[in-house]
């Protein structure tokens, strides 16, 4: 009965319950470890590796970052709102006043993160904490560069469309739909991410934030023909080879500068106080 019950929770979670998909999120890890100094790899592997974790076993980076996902509905429900941000769709750009007042969003939850990383942690509670935003800060760097987290209007959730036949939401098939379809997956695609060239450039959650915001409205929310997605509509080739390069560059442009927090981080030097409400 307990199983059934457990069951039945699940499938009711709604349909962004793993953004970017298990492999997207992984992908986005893995290639940061792919970038970290010999100080960064010191540092994620010793506070992966500490605190209330331990006694799960240690995961691996990738794996960890999953984590954060898992644990927002049950275990750490304080976290839920640290996973996307509100910008109202008929705004221009992000306003941190406006859209995240209660300092309930996304870069909140990225900031929070880098600050309890910044500091140093010689309890089994601050140890435990620390560990926990590795995790955090892993997962929502990924949750940033997936633009359907940067946008109100459910993030695409109520947008029901069909995907190759298939019925969905637009969040799911920027979650993973166009990474499947783009024949991406972890381990396999990582190679290949990690090479791919970008410019991550200095750390500026805003303008992050301000680009992942645009892709939405310029890309993830419209057909190739420039038309808006509604409820109803089939994408299919066309959508998939318009916004597929946009998504190999998103993963690639995550897991690049999480790479760079960390390593900054890693020597004392983090980007702390990124955002000033």
């Amino acid at each position: 009965m307990r199983t059934i019950i457990l069951l039945t929770v699940l499938l009711a979670l709604p349909d962004d319950v793993y953004a970017w998909g298990h492999d997207g999120h992984k992908l986005v890890c893995a290639i940061a470890e792919r970038y970290l100094t010999d100080e960064g790899k010191l540092f994620t592997n010793r506070v992966n590796a500490q605190g209330e974790f331990l006694k799960d076993g240690v995961l691996s980076f990738p794996e960890s970052c999953l984590w954060p996902d898992k644990v927002r509905y049950t275990t750490r429900k304080d976290s839920y709102e640290h996973h996307f941000i509100n910008i109202p769709i008929s705004a221009n750009s992000v306003n941190l006043g406006r859209d995240c007042a209660a300092l309930t969003c996304l870069p909140a939850g990225i900031q929070r993160s880098i600050v309890y990383l910044a500091s140093s942690a010689v309890g089994q509670r601050e140890m435990g904490r620390q560990a926990a935003a590795l995790r955090y800060l892993g997962h929502f760097i990924g949750d940033l560069h997936q633009p359907l987290h940067v946008i109100d209007d459910w993030g695409g959730n109520k947008i029901k469309v069909t995907w190759f036949g298939k019925e969905t939401n637009l969040h799911a098939v920027w979650d993973s739909g166009i990474i499947a379809k783009s024949g991406l997956s972890y381990p396999e695609s990582l190679e290949f991410l990690s090479a791919v060239k970008v410019r991550p450039g200095a750390v500026d959650l805003v303008r992050w934030l301000n680009d992942s915001f645009h892709l939405v409205r310029n890309n993830a929310y419209r057909h190739p023909n420039g038309k808006v997605v509604s409820s109803g509509d089939k994408l299919g080739k066309a959508y998939l080879d318009g916004n597929k390069p946009l998504v190999i560059e998103q993963l690639a442009l995550a897991g690049q500068r999480l790479a760079a927090i960390i390593n900054a981080t890693a020597i004392g030097k983090p980007p702390l106080l990124l955002i000033n409400w």
